[in-house]
């Protein structure tokens, strides 16, 4: 499987965008984020539950958290992954897995009161990239 991005966005504001690819990205993180955040508001407001949205070429992965920090900050967690044949019976659980293990180490590091500085979450990259190799 290849994972293509993981990435961490805070009330929408991405916090993580680790990629795994070479190819270059010709949409801002910024732009992506405000998508990926649409999605998943959209999903849960209108057609929940749903954990993952599939195009011909990619599936996106992703898990929503309300935030344990004092300003209750909606988490999101996606991943983006080459298109997987038979996704929903062989990998959507361990994806989801990942995610809930990505997110809890995440809140165990961190206590967020101010998440506008992204710069500190950067070491946060190693964490990812060890659960990812050990998928």
């Amino acid at each position: 499987m290849l994972i293509h991005e993981v990435g961490i966005l805070i009330e929408s504001i991405p916090v993580i965008c680790r990629k795994y690819t070479k190819r270059e990205d010709p949409v801002g993180i910024t732009s992506k984020s405000a998508l990926i955040s649409s999605l998943i508001n959209f999903a849960e407001n209108l057609i929940s539950p749903l954990e993952y949205f599939e195009s011909n070429n990619y599936n996106i992965i992703f898990k929503k958290k309300k935030g344990n920090n004092e300003l209750e900050a909606d988490f999101f967690i996606y991943i983006v992954t080459k298109k997987i044949k038979n996704f929903e019976k062989k990998w959507k659980k361990k994806m989801m897995i990942l995610l809930e293990d990505i997110l809890n180490k995440f809140y165990s590091k961190y206590n967020i009161k101010d998440y506008y500085e992204v710069s500190i979450f950067s070491d946060f990259n190693k964490i990812i990239d060890n659960l990812i190799n050990n998928l």
